[in-house]
């Protein structure tokens, strides 16, 4: 029998989640937890071990070193510098380039061959830079992307047409931050276009521009408010793992590399993939209308930019 085997690396809002939702739903025999904060680590262990008797299943959850990356199957990464509020994703990127850098380098220097798999903003250049650092090819790493993007919007165009989410495809691409496009061409009920089944009365353009701020601008509200964002993206990481683990073959909006697709190169973006037993399989290429490819490749020069400035960062942290 195969065993499967986890190590998480930050154990904050998000990773602490990530671990609950794991161990409720028992799906690896072995979590692994590193943390900075040892006794936070620690104290987490404990607590876990106490929910394993209510799990589906046993999982042997205990505080972790880098060692334990050896033979590990994942390594998801949560830890993250703090985000002031008022701040964005990208606001990030140097704090967390600085730390993802020795730790990446620690994680391939103790023997991991598994897939990366990571919600630590800003995620689409995070993900690179462990690409970067790794040199692990790029089906190897999968950045959260815009996969909780797609829920929210998902979520709101359930609200407003009285139907399950589960019910609705409204993908999210481009850059979990303010540049992501909701790709209104392809949002879905029952196989219908969402604005098809809007009633007479509704005006089209102020209901796309309602959902579409909410859906972009949530994250930031949840943010002021409690501090973090942590139950959904971590539900979101148990479904990529999930995935790999046990060869899904699901499609989600995902931090995938991007070799030509929509006519881009060399960059993390969220887009639709495959996940399975080869991690991130393969991309699906949406049709997209003009208007939203134009505002789709706008997102990808964000992300561009700032990449270069993490290049910058890890050539002299490297050099």
């Amino acid at each position: 029998m195969s065993r499967h085997k986890i190590v998480l690396i930050g154990s904050g809002y998000v990773g602490s989640a990530f671990t609950h939702a794991i161990v409720a739903k028992g799906l690896v025999d072995e979590l692994a937890i590193i943390d900075i904060d040892e006794d936070k680590a620690k104290a987490d262990v404990w607590d876990l071990n106490h929910a394993t008797p209510f799990s589906d299943s046993y999982t042997d959850v205990h505080v972790g070193s880098y060692e334990d990356c050896s033979n590990a199957d994942i390594v998801v990464i949560c830890a993250s510098a703090i985000m002031a509020k008022g701040d964005t994703r990208l606001q990030l990127l140097e704090d967390n380039v600085e730390i993802f850098v020795p730790m990446i380098q620690q994680v391939i220097n103790h023997g991991f061959d598994g897939y990366f798999v990571l919600p630590s903003n800003p995620v689409d250049i995070m993900s690179y830079v462990i690409k970067r650092v790794s040199h692990f090819p790029k089906n190897k790493i999968i950045g959260s992307g815009t996969s909780l993007d797609t829920a929210r919007f998902e979520f709101f165009l359930s609200r407003a047409l009285n139907v399950a989410p589960q019910s609705v495809y409204a993908p999210v691409i481009g850059e979990h931050g303010d540049s992501q496009v909701q790709v209104w061409s392809h949002a879905q009920v029952a196989g219908e276009p969402v604005l098809d089944l809007l009633t007479p009365n509704v005006d089209k353009a102020t209901f796309m521009q309602s959902i579409s701020t909410q859906t972009t601008q949530v994250g930031y509200d949840i943010y002021v408010r409690k501090g973090t964002t942590n139950f959904g993206i971590s539900l979101s990481l148990v479904r990529i793992v999930e995935a790999i683990l046990f060869n899904k073959n699901i499609i989600m909006n995902v931090s995938s590399y991007i070799e030509g697709e929509y006519g881009l190169n060399g960059l993390y973006i969220g887009t639709p993939t495959v996940i399975n037993g080869n991690g991130a399989d393969r991309v699906i290429e949406l049709a997209l209308e003009e208007d939203e490819l134009v505002r789709f490749k706008q997102s990808a020069n964000v992300i561009k930019d700032y990449q270069q400035r993490a290049d910058r960062i890890i050539e002299k942290l490297l050099s």
